[in-house]
């Protein structure tokens, strides 16, 4: 019970003015857990004392939770709220204007941010995040080298242009929409990347499911992979499209989201109850209805509702006699066999869908979701937490600058590779990951970096390319070529990796497989790769430095050297197998794990 309050107060709902803010929320769940006495931990910080008045009229009116009848208010968006507000002008940069807005509430809160990440962690940390591979010592080197005051610009830009990116932003689309089991999905983002297709676009063609487009053929795939449970395709849609997660208003009103009832569940399920498999192709029919029962009343025809609550008239239909149902079973069948397409329904309520998601632009769910969840990529904590609540009632850690992205991408056709250059090239994604003061910040306010699990992908191919020859990189022509084939050989491990959530910790099964795996010694501790440079060093300091070039892309710090050195030192009888220890522990540590 009280995980579920967690979760809900967590959640952000504004909910009736008794219930406590989020802010208040986030400091009663502090207290619990540290005067908690299982936990054996006093507690760090003391309740303000109008909070405490707060949660006692709470606790008092029965500690209520958001359901019921909504006053007056409550079921107004945050977003409608700041439409008529001034916005930054749009022929600003994103950078420029994410700075000014991160900025402003740290200054409003009185904490002043972390300073720059250094130049060999900011190339780490982009190069992972936008090629999906850790960079090559030459690489860092070169960067940290370079006086050239716009060096950070041409990094991104060179990194963006490069083959790499394409691959690794059809990877991050392809866990975002099919949780990374694309197959033939992933044919088809891999033209749509390369063909820089906007957002919406690639919305359209999901959603439309054409597989005799060469251009859209794989697109189908998201839909057929769900076909066979409509609560799960309308729920997924919600999530991955839209950000919002209506399965709670599946069994009744959603007990958080005032505005959202059963009716806009089953609307958003109505969209796809007509769609159908068909062989090689999806097919959509003219007629079919949903219904549902409430928890109070009877039985409810269900309307073609968007989560907005937008009703969309359609016309009238009636459910064909058997004779007829039995004509149409035998037309598809022929389609089957013969491999072509059912014919088109002379309304599409899918096709419906997709002018609803789009119709209110930057004002609309869409663009929101979208924008949140590439933030929440590459800052570690999306603008609106959870992800999946894009619900009206969740304020945005920074609502202004919320509705200024979604503005911006609308205005420039929905280009994911402009926001993306933009996020990566503010201060606040720049930052160092290193807190040192007392208490580090509340993640939304992005005074300090947050550190990322590495993904499967990019852990896959960090390994391959840490413990690679050190002469692997030298020639700068092929590296390309170099890189694609140590990325490839890197999926080979990318299926023994979890793939990090927000509160990511090491599984026991990778930690297993690095203390007893074969496969880890005979692929990556062989003596003709990595260890065979580092076995040629005599000189053990030189030995290490080269070690930690290789791995963790940076000078050891003194004491790092100094333990080290004399952990070589006691294992002079066995030198090898001293350095492969060493590798070993540098690729399994924390820090190599993370981007930071």
């Amino acid at each position: 019970a009280l995980d579920s309050k967690d979760r809900a107060l967590q959640g952000g709902s504004s909910g009736p003015a008794i219930v406590p803010s989020k802010p208040e929320a986030s400091l009663l769940l502090k207290a619990i857990r540290h005067t908690d006495p299982d936990l054996e931990m006093p507690p760090k910080e003391k309740l303000p004392d109008e909070v405490i008045a707060n949660f006692e009229k709470w606790i008092k009116a029965g500690a209520p939770f958001p359901e019921g009848k909504a006053e007056a208010g409550q079921l107004k968006p945050w977003w409608e709220s700041i439409a008529t507000k001034k916005l930054p002008s749009t022929n600003r940069s994103i950078s420029i204007v994410v700075d000014d807005f991160i900025n402003a509430k740290l200054k409003s809160a009185k904490v002043r941010p972390a300073a720059s990440a250094d130049d060999a962690n900011f190339i780490r940390r982009v190069t992972l995040d936008l090629a999906g591979r850790i960079p090559t010592p030459g690489e860092v080197q070169e960067y940290a080298a370079s006086k050239n005051r716009k060096k950070k610009e041409r990094l991104v830009d060179r990194l963006m242009a490069s083959p790499a990116f394409e691959r690794q932003q059809v990877a991050e689309l392809d866990w975002q929409l099919m949780d990374g089991k694309g197959g033939a999905f992933r044919d088809y983002l891999t033209l749509a990347v390369k063909e820089q297709r906007g957002w919406d676009k690639i919305f359209r063609e999901v959603i439309a499911a054409n597989a005799t487009n060469g251009a859209t053929k794989g697109s189908e795939q998201f839909i057929k992979a769900r076909i066979d449970n409509p609560d799960r395709l309308a729920n997924d849609v919600s999530v991955r499209f839209f950000g919002v997660n209506i399965s709670c208003a599946q069994c009744h009103d959603h007990p958080l989201v005032l505005s959202w009832k059963q009716d806009h569940y089953f609307g958003m399920k109505s969209f796809f109850n007509r769609t159908f498999d068909n062989g090689d192709f999806l097919g959509e029919r003219d007629y079919g209805l949903v219904s549902f029962k409430p928890k109070r009343g009877d039985t409810k025809r269900a309307k073609l509702m968007f989560i907005t609550g937008e009703v969309l008239t359609e016309p009238e239909t009636t459910e064909p006699d058997d004779k007829t149902k039995q004509a149409e079973k035998a037309r598809l069948e022929e389609c089957k066999k013969s491999k072509v397409p059912p014919p088109a329904p002379q309304f599409s309520r899918r096709a419906q869908l997709v002018e609803a998601g789009l119709k209110r632009g930057e004002q609309g769910y869409f663009a929101r979701a979208i924008v949140n969840q590439i933030w929440a990529r590459f800052f570690g904590n999306g603008l609106v937490m959870p992800v999946d609540q894009m619900h009206g009632q969740n304020l945005p850690s920074h609502p202004e600058l919320m509705a200024w992205l979604a503005r911006d991408l609308v205005r420039r056709e929905y280009d994911l590779r402009g926001l993306i250059r933009g996020l990566v090239l503010s201060d606040a994604y720049a930052r160092s990951s290193q807190w040192k003061g007392p208490l580090r910040p509340d993640p939304s306010l992005y005074a300090v970096a947050i550190p990322r699990a590495l993904t499967p992908r990019q852990f896959g191919t960090a390994l391959e390319m840490a413990t690679a020859r050190s002469t692997t990189f030298t020639n700068q022509v092929e590296l390309e070529k170099t890189v694609e084939r140590l990325e490839k050989e890197g999926n080979s491990w990318a299926g023994t990796f979890e793939r990090p959530n927000f509160d990511f910790q090491v599984g026991v099964d990778e930690a297993l497989m690095f203390s007893n795996s074969e496969k880890v010694e005979q692929e990556l501790l062989k003596e003709d790769r990595l260890l065979r440079d580092l076995s040629a060093v005599t000189d053990s300091e030189k030995m290490i430095r080269l070690a930690y070039q290789q791995v963790l892309l940076r000078p050891p710090q003194p004491a790092e050297l100094a333990a080290l050195r004399g952990y070589l030192e006691q294992r002079t009888e066995r030198p090898k197998d001293a350095v492969r220890q060493l590798v070993w522990a540098l690729m399994t540590s924390t820090e190599f794990r993370f981007n930071y």
